[in-house]
């Protein structure tokens, strides 16, 4: 089989297992390399994570977003019931992602990537680390998937530096699981009480603030501060030791060559106030294995391929650093270095090229990545060339090109030749406005 090519995913986390599902799903030969995440983390997943789960075939990861909290935001002199998540232990994520990778028939190894990926002519080779042993294995391509882990520190672009401290408490019993955000004068808190007398606080500051705290009686200090009261710091006690983490946003400089690819965190990772972490994962996870699908089996198309996943992580992360940047500018009570610094980055930047156009970029059809025209407009700014399944890019060409009588004739004609039915002429024409292909009538 062309497809019995052997490729490792680094790490095992949503956006590594999704993505060795889907090379399986190719015929490729995979193998996660993972291990223990080493320290207790819990993470707000909505409704749409889970359902990204089911869809990727991880039925067990699923399971566990059970049980929604109520989620409150404290913000900017406001107070609101937000909306509901599922809090879950990020360990027990990472067991049940395995387990679903198992159950997907994927060999799954739990060892110690050591030292960096070394790549030869047609080879990457990987040196990793079981049980005290050292090992050395070939492989034809690699998937980066360790999140915030990856090895590759200099070889970022950063927004401002926020660091994330996190510390397990044990709680008095509470009647719901309830979760809130709370912005305060030098950075924001999320707290958290799960059920059983397990509960949870993350203090995201700026690394000047981070440096000066290395235990949960520091931080404790610090957050009193703030001039507010937390509900998750009554009558509780932590458990273990306060854990430490960079949470800024950062997008790697290469991201795909033609022996390797990042995916999730390792590619771009942003502010977890946007809370679009593992969207974000799902989003590259689902193209990620037709990208390599063509430099290995297709690689004349090798440069549209990488050009193709290039552009959505940066795309990806563009949209949600902007999010992060919106929820920031929410709160105007603080003038301090920390909030002055996320209110303006990133820099606000114009289309400069017209819209809507015609473009060839990469598209995905049977399974590999082409080049091909594609219509781009204000709302599809990584461009289109199917609408309900129907190739628009002609019709969308001849549009611009002419007058608005001309572009309603053909139109009519392009349906009759497409054999639609007018419910989805309706929507086609509706299309078409609302992309502004059709000019309204003046």
């Amino acid at each position: 089989m062309q497809n019995m090519k052997k490729i490792f995913v680094l790490g095992g986390g949503i956006a590594g297992v999704t993505t060795a599902m889907g090379l399986k799903k190719l015929g490729f030969d995979v193998t996660i390399f993972y291990k223990k995440r080493a320290f207790s983390a819990y993470e707000g997943f909505s409704q749409k994570t889970k359902e990204g789960l089911l869809l990727n075939a991880c039925k067990n990861a699923s399971n566990l977003l059970e049980k929604q909290s109520l989620r409150n935001a404290n913000w900017g002199e406001t107070q609101n019931k937000v909306n509901y998540e599922f809090v879950v232990s990020r360990v027990l994520l990472d067991e049940a992602l395995i387990l679903d990778a198992k159950e997907f028939k994927i060999k799954c190894i739990k060892a110690s990537v050591v030292k960096n990926t070394k790549f030869l002519e047609k080879k990457a080779v990987i040196l990793y680390k079981k049980d005290s042993i050292t090992f050395e294995a070939e492989a034809d391509f690699i998937v980066d998937a360790r999140g915030r882990f990856t090895p590759f520190k200099d070889e970022y672009i950063n927004g401002p530096k926020s660091f994330s401290l996190l510390q397990e408490l044990e709680m008095p019993n509470a009647v719901q699981s309830k979760t809130s955000i709370d912005s305060v004068e030098d950075g924001w808190i999320w707290q958290a009480y799960i059920g059983e007398k397990k509960g949870y606080i993350q203090f995201t500051c700026d690394e000047e603030a981070a440096n000066k705290i290395s235990n949960f009686q520091q931080m404790l200090e610090y957050i009193n501060k703030q001039s507010l009261n937390l509900w998750s710091l009554e009558g509780s006690k932590p458990v273990k030791k306060l854990v430490k983490r960079d949470s800024f946003c950062k997008i790697h400089k290469t991201i795909v060559s033609d022996k390797f690819l990042l995916v999730g965190d390792s590619a771009s990772s942003i502010d977890p106030l946007s809370g679009n972490g593992a969207f974000q994962a799902l989003s590259m996870a689902s193209v990620a294995p037709y990208v390599i699908n063509t430099i290995l089996n297709f690689p004349q198309n090798s440069e549209t391929a990488k050009s193709f996943y290039k552009k959505r992580v940066e795309f990806i992360f563009n949209k949600f650093s902007k999010v992060g940047k919106e929820f920031y500018n929410l709160e105007s009570r603080y003038k301090t270095n920390f909030w002055q610094k996320r209110q303006t980055w990133p820099k606000d930047e114009k289309e400069l090229k017209k819209v809507p156009r015609i473009e060839e970029e990469g598209i995905l059809k049977d399974k590999f990545i082409y080049p091909n025209e594609v219509v781009i407009t204000e709302n599809n700014p990584m461009g289109v060339w199917l609408f309900n399944n129907i190739d628009v890019v002609d019709l969308s060409k001849y549009c611009l090109e002419n007058n608005r009588d001309k572009a309603l004739k053909y139109f009519e004609e392009f349906c009759i030749k497409n054999s639609l039915i007018d419910k989805n002429i309706k929507i086609l024409k509706k299309w078409l406005f609302s992309q502004k292909l059709l000019q309204f009538e003046v």
